[in-house]
């Protein structure tokens, strides 16, 4: 075995290289990130199968192309997560409904995980909400596909069900 010494005086500097995937690599997954705030002046609606007043935020996505994507929660609230096709009704939450979840896949976490194929030229509504009534706070959503989609708050008035 050799040992070469080192003087002290020596500056050894170390150059990271990275290669950059080819433009037609379709392995590679983009990831998009939006991030907002429930409050008590968000958009309120009444959760399919639960009473009481849950807040939510509507996200418009725009796949750029079809494939499928997954939707993924980070916060501090327990969350739960729907996915439309255009348009959402507040008042009919099954309407249109694709997919939703309360926990991730393994259900290790209070976050949800949504996976949906989504269509190039359509445009789906993603709800963030929690699964206890009145709760508030900030949240993101991370968006994981073959390519970046658009995530844009999509102002959904609070409506109430008709009385009768």
């Amino acid at each position: 075995m050799n040992i070469t010494s080192i003087p002290s005086s020596t500056t050894i500097v170390a150059i990271p290289t990275t290669t950059a995937p080819p433009a037609n690599d379709t392995s590679a997954v983009r990831i998009s990130n939006y991030s907002g705030v429930l409050t008590t002046s968000s958009s309120t609606f009444t959760r399919n199968g639960r009473s009481g007043t849950f807040y939510f935020e509507a996200i418009e996505v725009i796949p750029k192309q079809t494939g499928s994507y997954t939707f993924k929660s980070y916060s501090a609230i327990d969350s739960y997560g729907y996915l439309y096709t255009n348009p959402f009704d507040p008042l009919n939450t099954t309407s249109n409904l694709l997919t939703h979840a309360d926990d991730n896949e393994n259900e290790t976490s209070d976050q949800f995980s949504l996976e949906c194929a989504l269509q190039t030229g359509t445009s789906y509504t993603l709800i963030f909400t929690t699964f206890d009534d009145d709760v508030t706070g900030p949240f993101s959503v991370a968006a994981v596909g073959p390519v970046r989609v658009s995530l844009v708050r999509n102002n959904v008035p609070t409506t109430e069900a008709p009385y009768g």
